[in-house]
């Protein structure tokens, strides 16, 4: 289009991130979410079975790895709640407009 890119504003690619990052990942999508049933909170990771995905990925590092998954959880956690916040004032608004 012609305009200028700006290379902060390019988001990152798997690949440049370090292979245990990237083992963090995978495990991040690979075990299940557990979710508070009543509300549709969500509580975390399931980590059933992390010793048995480890070993069949092959983890060498094994606590660096479940470091950065810990962070992965830890950002995941803080994006829902802000999506449980947006859409309990929607919630809100939509309840206040039909009184």
């Amino acid at each position: 289009m012609g305009l200028p890119v700006d290379d902060e504003e390019i988001p990152l690619d798997i690949s440049d991130l370090s292979y245990n990052s990237q083992q963090a990942l995978l495990l991040f999508n690979i075990l299940p979410d557990k979710w508070e049933g009543m509300n549709g909170v969500w509580l975390g990771k399931e980590y059933a079975g992390l010793g048995d995905i480890m070993d069949i990925y092959e983890i060498d590092n094994r606590k660096e790895v479940l470091d950065l998954l810990q962070v992965c959880i830890k950002e995941a956690s803080t994006e829902y709640e802000k999506q449980r916040e947006i859409s309990n004032k929607q919630a809100e608004t939509q309840a206040k407009m039909k009184r």
